[in-house]
């Protein structure tokens, strides 16, 4: 899951730079002035942005060097020019110190679209079933990260989810059967209703639904869920993509009609 972007953290950066530069362009002749309060005031905002930068990234040195800097410029302090200076450089070395051992990984630009785009495209799905939300942003994170195997275990979570909506739907419940067990209740759930609904379009509409649905689980079963949870099989990028476009085009549409319990 993406945690650090590099453009807020030149932003906290850029800062620094700006105040160490306009120190530097007052020093000349006042070095040891009082700043004016609203010089002081636009420094603590500003510290206020890189105080929550370091926070978001566990930048624990900035944080100290941040809270003396707002210290120091709050009312009835002092603060000359020369201060200003000597705060922002050592501010410059903490961020030196703290990135020294951050561990970052730059996602491949397109996966990272993927990963941006992750509540746009499976939208209908998390408004029918909130509780996929974790595993279907794993799933599309692994893929980003390239955990491909990883990926299509998460999806296959994430297809239980609607398994167990359909069950519930055709009178059955969804607890520990295997796939192959449940989705024959549910067949013979739906042939029950072929039988007994009265005609009509009503009918021919839930039947196609759920027949369809029913099929498509089995699909799924046989051409993934098995071998995933068997370790019979490791997924290639083309492989987890796929699976990432076909289950996500799947659920979204069972999200039309169905949703979990509330």
């Amino acid at each position: 899951m993406i945690n650090f972007m590099i453009p807020h953290y030149m932003a906290a950066l850029r800062l620094v730079h700006q105040e160490l530069s306009l120190a530097q362009a007052n020093l000349h002749g006042k070095q040891d002035e009082a700043v004016e309060s609203f010089h002081k005031d636009r420094i603590i905002q500003n510290m206020r942005f890189v105080l929550i930068k370091a926070d978001e990234y566990g930048l624990e040195t900035v944080r100290d060097r941040v809270e003396r800097i707002t210290m120091a410029a709050r009312p009835p302090q002092i603060l000359s020019w020369s201060e200003i200076q000597r705060q922002m450089l050592a501010l410059l070395e903490a961020f030196e110190d703290d990135t020294k051992f951050l561990y970052l990984y730059a996602y491949p630009k397109e996966k990272g679209k993927v990963l941006v785009r992750c509540a746009a495209d499976w939208a209908a799905t998390l408004k029918a079933f909130p509780t996929a939300k974790a595993d279907i942003e794993s799933a599309v994170d692994c893929y980003a990260l390239g955990q491909y195997t990883a990926c299509a275990y998460h999806l296959m979570r994430v297809l239980e989810h609607g398994l167990r909506a359909m069950a519930t739907h055709v009178r059955r419940a969804f607890d520990k059967q295997n796939w192959g067990n449940i989705i024959e209740e549910m067949e013979s759930s739906i042939e029950a209703e072929r039988n007994s609904l009265p005609r009509g379009v009503a009918k021919d509409e839930r039947l196609t639904f759920l027949s369809a649905a029913a099929k498509e689980f089995f699909y799924f079963k046989d051409g993934w869920r098995n071998h995933t949870a068997h370790n019979r099989v490791t997924y290639d990028e083309t492989m987890a993509r796929g699976l990432i476009e076909h289950v996500r085009d799947f659920m979204n549409h069972l999200s039309t009609k169905l949703s979990e319990a509330p």
